[in-house]
């Protein structure tokens, strides 16, 4: 999830070397806002440092039924809630929550989802006001995850189904209970060549299906493994097609070699495959039973996302999908174009140091998590690893107008209906999917093509 800069870990090396290695200084406050570049019309503000002692380094973000921001520490960190009042914190409330390295947060029908390591270990978690005190003071374990940690339990969002999406990543086992028709089924190792596993032991006992989405409903009964084939994607979103995102990460420690792979954004179809394996095991992204890229990134490390979804900026910013990089504090927009029954996209930086391009001293921004708030503004946060942490927002003050804007892409709703047509099949022993999917197997859209071969299967 977070890596800290080569240059950084060189200086740490070479000051222990010499006996000089102090212990550092905490900051005591977040990096400031002026330090930071946004595109022209658009203003970030930092609104609270957090106190490291009290309240922790923050990995993760989302809203309650009022609009609150959940934010959630790692380490046995607390979970916070954060009241805000025209675009400013008002209070921030401590919740007596018994979860920690809650990765994942998502309020829905009445409830605070979890994600993270509770009193029966790493699992989703419900939890409920059952009193109206407003203390969540029934929690229970929906579903019990082998492997924490880093690569471990990570996002949940509620999808245009009602359905509750769970994204883990590739340290995590898939749970036991899976139903027996879920799109996801043959996922195999299949490799043709010996594998040359990482030279440092890196995931070298962790196998197919890498990273991957579940599904279930409200009460987390019924189960589904939806795709796979991550490494470690942190986050996922649905735009207003209810097409699903999510941002992946690279390996850094593969750079050069030919089997690396790019951080990217990825459109998650039913039984995707996204071709992760450890080491030199990993597949190209033109291999036909997988599928590609939306757009290849380049290095960093994908923490949070969401859609532009109710905040109050111009129509482009309303659909951009926004992408965190810890590493290089970035806040990136991308803008999807629908491409057949899938997209392709372009990205820009939409917040990021000064520094980044060389103006100022550096200045470190490890972004975590981004949400849009009721107020039309959109809040992120840093932390991660004990870092700094701090809660920012950014406006739009330019002069475009700001209404609310149809967030649906008429270029693409034919194929993407027909693809979910063949989608209606996967995992389902069908016979008339053969006449369905048949034509589709030569089709020239890739999507299009993938969901026709897991429909004949």
């Amino acid at each position: 999830m977070f890596r800290m800069g080569w240059l950084a870990l060189i200086g740490l090396v070479l000051a222990a070397a010499s006996g000089v290695c102090a212990e550092p200084k905490k900051p005591t406050a977040a990096s400031p806002a002026e330090a930071l570049a946004t595109l022209p019309g658009f203003t970030v503000e930092l609104l609270h440092s957090s106190d490291p002692a009290v309240e922790g380094s923050w990995i993760n973000m989302a809203k309650d039924g009022k609009g609150r921001l959940i934010i959630s520490g790692q380490n046995k960190q607390p979970i916070l809630r954060v009241t805000l009042k025209e675009g400013k914190v008002e209070k921030i409330d401590k919740l007596n929550l018994p979860i920690s390295e809650a990765m994942g947060l998502l309020y829905a029908f009445d409830s605070l989802y979890v994600d993270g390591a509770g009193p029966q270990g790493y699992g989703l978690y419900r939890c409920k006001d059952t009193k109206g005190t407003d203390e969540y003071d029934d929690v229970r374990l929906l579903k019990k995850f082998t492997g924490g940690g880093e690569h471990g339990a990570h996002a949940v969002a509620l999808g245009p189904d009602k359905k509750i999406y769970v994204l883990e990543g590739n340290f995590c086992d898939v749970p036991e209970g899976m139903a027996a028709d879920s799109p996801h089924r043959n996922y195999k190792e299949d490799l043709l060549l010996p594998r040359q596993p990482d030279g440092n032991g890196f995931a070298a006992n962790r196998y197919a299906p890498g990273g991957f989405v579940l599904r279930t409903d409200a009460e987390g009964k019924d189960w589904e493994l939806m795709l796979g084939g991550f490494r470690n994607a942190y986050d996922f979103a649905f735009n207003g097609d209810g097409e699903l995102f999510t941002f992946d990460a690279d390996m850094e420690w593969d750079w050069g070699m030919p089997w690396y792979r790019p951080i990217r954004v990825n459109h998650c179809t039913s039984a995707a495959e996204f071709g992760w394996r450890n080491g030199a095991g990993k597949w190209p992204e033109y291999y036909a039973d997988s599928l590609g890229a939306v757009v290849n990134v380049g290095v960093g490390s994908p923490t949070g996302v969401t859609f532009g979804a109710g905040a109050k900026f111009p129509v482009k910013y309303q659909k951009a999908f926004f992408m965190l990089d810890w590493s290089y504090g970035r806040l990136l927009a991308a803008h999807l174009t629908p491409e057949g029954s899938t997209y392709t996209a372009t990205y820009e930086d939409f917040v990021a140091p000064k520094s980044l391009k060389g103006d100022g001293p550096k200045t470190p921004l490890p972004l975590t998590d981004v949400v849009i708030g009721d107020d039309g503004a959109l809040y992120f946060t840093t932390g991660g690893r004990n870092t700094q942490s701090g809660l920012y927002r950014v406006s739009y003050t330019g002069t475009e107008s700001t209404a609310p804007a149809d967030l649906h892409d008429k270029a693409g709703a034919s194929e993407r209906e027909a693809r979910h047509k063949l989608e209606a099949f996967h995992g389902k022993k069908n016979a008339a999917a053969l006449d369905a999917a048949w034509k589709d197997l030569n089709s020239d859209d890739r999507a299009l093509r993938y969901a026709a071969r897991i429909a004949v299967e």
